[in-house]
């Protein structure tokens, strides 16, 4: 039997079309999705401090009343010191015994200062640890002339220095906590005062002025070591 021309390009056609799909299991190929791709976290930002340290107490005040430690901590921020001769060995004076181990030397410090004393320099961690200690022996319940017996940020001013690369804003803490040992233990009005540096937009602290028996004297324009006291 002949068929027409056209039928014959039909069948012909047809025919290839079941050979390709018996090649293929008569099945589609699938074909993989490219993974979507995960956006990236974003990187939290750090808000600039008030460049104004009067502006800044207000959150020094918060932290202070909410007892937030990590405030404190996460500002630490200790300089470079270059070790001397006499900055090592047991007979080192003003500074950390083995923090030094070899002349030149360059290691970070924070300055511990004594009211009407000696001062000495630290490591940056101990300085968290510190104002922490300071929290924990408050009495909360004991109260005289200054107010309660926690910790309450009392007053700001500027250190005092000839030399003004270390002059610092100084926001002043007291508190009543027990001063003496056993039996003559008692509290007392005590006061902290912490050294603030305001560097690339952010306050930080670089010392701190411990206060115990006479920690009263901090809490006077007229017998503070600081200029520009000022009551909050």
């Amino acid at each position: 039997m002949k068929f027409p021309l056209r039928h014959l390009l039909i069948i012909s056609a047809l025919t290839m079309g079941s050979l390709v799909l018996a090649a293929c299991g008569g099945e589609e190929e699938e074909v993989p999705l490219s993974p979507t791709p995960t956006p990236a976290p974003a990187t939290p930002t750090v808000s600039a401090d008030p460049q104004d340290f009067a502006a800044f107490a207000d959150l020094v005040a918060r932290a202070v009343a909410e007892q937030d430690m990590s405030f404190f901590a996460q500002r630490v921020k200790g300089r470079t010191y270059t070790c001397t001769q006499s900055d090592i060995g047991a007979e080192a004076w003003g500074i950390e015994q083995g923090l030094c181990q070899e002349v030149g030397q360059q290691v970070d410090v924070v300055e511990f200062g004594y009211w009407r004393s000696e001062g000495v320099l630290r490591r940056p961690d101990s300085m968290a640890t510190a104002i922490e200690d300071y929290f924990s022996s408050a009495v909360p319940g004991e109260d005289d002339d200054h107010g309660i017996g926690a910790v309450q940020l009392y007053a700001i001013g500027t250190t005092r220095s000839s030399d003004p690369s270390r002059k610092f804003k100084a926001a002043i803490l007291t508190a009543i906590t027990p001063v003496g040992e056993g039996a003559a233990s008692k509290p007392v009005r005590t006061a902290r005062g912490i050294n603030f540096e305001y560097v690339d937009g952010r306050w930080v602290i670089r010392g701190v002025l411990f206060a115990d028996v006479l920690g009263e004297d901090l809490l006077s324009p007229e017998t503070a070591p600081y200029d520009e006291w000022q009551k909050r």
